[in-house]
């Protein structure tokens, strides 16, 4: 075969494989089809195309051309030395001398199958892994050869086309894994919502009762171990409605009633009703704000009820004689207001910032676990964001976005 017939030779198989490689959505034919191609290509006698397999450790075969299945039952099909591939190795390897190769686990086997040269392809991972090898191709030939620069290229070009197959195929599964996972909760969340609800309506009015009987009894009893007793129910009651108070609202998710208003008034107002709990646990709070925010459209009273919560957040978190700092401002392309509530408290376990939005989830012994997951779904029924970033013994910076909205947008 002249020169020019094999590198049309290579051209055609080339876009053959690039073509399929774009097009098929199931992974095996394409596959398939790329080790049938490169060793037609490089007039071999057959192919394996291995991929790592990370429960079992090893390389195992996901697609063969031309090679027996005694042969190909003969897994791994290398020693410890290709059960991981170099992460500094991107090379190609020629194995001509099987029987001394510590990358060939059974040469008698292969002697018998006719093969006296192999050669090894790396796939690599794209992005930002990129250099990672996580497979090969094995190409088998019935006799030692040379290898010209051009098949090289065209061993080098199937491998890259086949890398991006299979990277674009994991990624589809990864996104598909992720959706599923996100359908899951969203589906728990609403029923956990829906059954809230139903167990805070039928909870809600014996407690109203205890608490009314309760607190009636008290006023009549003497003063001693009696009155006590009804002091603890009255308390102990108080705190069970308030529980089923976060219910409803964490059941509810309530459209948010927005009006013409400024963050920064709602920055205000929410401070004024710590101010008391502020000035007894000695904790400095400093208003960093942009009173050049211009007003848009929001439901006030939501976006204080997230604000008071986070402050009492961080003075949970402080405990006392620390600093609290609210900030508001305008994004950089003017299309959102950012307010951020930063504390030097003790901070949040990188482990538990995927959990602090889940209901009923608490570092407090009094706690709920609901404040954060209401205030996640205001902020979300207010198309915005709301983002965590903490440091153990450093604190932590909690930033608001919110969308400017010209005018009332209700869409949810």
């Amino acid at each position: 075969m002249t020169a020019l017939k094999k590198y049309k030779t290579f051209y055609q198989l080339f876009r053959e494989v690039s073509k399929v490689v774009h097009s098929k959505s199931d992974i095996n034919e394409v596959l398939e089809l790329v080790v049938s191609r490169i060793v037609q290509g490089t007039d071999a006698n057959g192919g394996v195309l291995c991929v790592m397999d990370k429960e079992l450790g090893h390389f195992r075969v996901r697609s063969a051309y031309g090679m027996s299945e005694p042969h190909l039952s003969l897994e791994p099909l290398a020693g410890k030395e290709l059960l991981h591939w170099p992460d500094t190795d991107d090379a190609i390897h020629i194995i001509d001398d099987i029987f001394k190769a510590p990358r060939v686990r059974y040469p008698q086997e292969v002697w018998d199958e006719g093969i006296r040269m192999m050669v090894d392809v790396p796939l690599r991972i794209h992005g930002q892994d990129q250099g990672q090898v996580f497979g090969f191709t094995r190409i088998y030939f019935t006799a030692r050869r040379e290898f010209s620069e051009d098949e090289i290229d065209f061993i080098r070009a199937i491998a890259e086309q086949t890398s991006c197959a299979i990277n674009h195929d994991e990624a589809i599964k990864s996104h598909i894994i992720q959706y599923n996972r996100l359908a899951t909760k969203v589906d728990r969340m609403s029923s956990l919502g829906r059954m809230a609800a139903g167990i805070a309506h039928e909870i809600n009015n014996p407690l109203t009762g205890i608490l009314l009987y309760s607190s009636n009894l008290s006023k009549k009893a003497a003063p001693g171990p009696c009155k006590e007793g009804l002091e603890v129910i009255m308390q102990e009651t108080q705190r069970c409605k308030k529980i089923i108070q976060g219910l409803l609202d964490f059941s509810r998710e309530k459209k948010p009633q927005k009006i013409l208003a400024n963050i920064n008034k709602v920055i205000e107002k929410s401070f004024a009703l710590m101010d008391n709990e502020l000035f007894i646990r000695r904790i400095k709070a400093v208003r960093d704000l942009d009173y050049d925010i211009r007003s848009f459209f929001l439901d006030d009273d939501q976006l204080e009820q997230v604000l008071v919560n986070l402050l009492f957040n961080a003075v949970h978190a402080i405990g006392e004689k620390g600093l609290i700092t609210i900030r508001s401002g305008m994004s950089e392309d003017g299309k959102c207001v950012v307010v951020e509530v930063e504390d030097n408290g003790c901070g949040i376990h990188n482990d538990n910032l995927k959990k602090i939005f889940e209901p009923f989830y608490t570092t407090r012994a009094n706690g709920t676990g609901l404040g954060l997951a209401v205030s996640y779904g205001i902020i979300r029924n207010h198309q915005g964001r709301i983002n965590i970033s903490s440091e153990l013994g450093i604190g932590t910076l909690i930033r608001l976005t919110l969308p400017v909205l010209e005018e009332n947008n209700d869409l949810i």
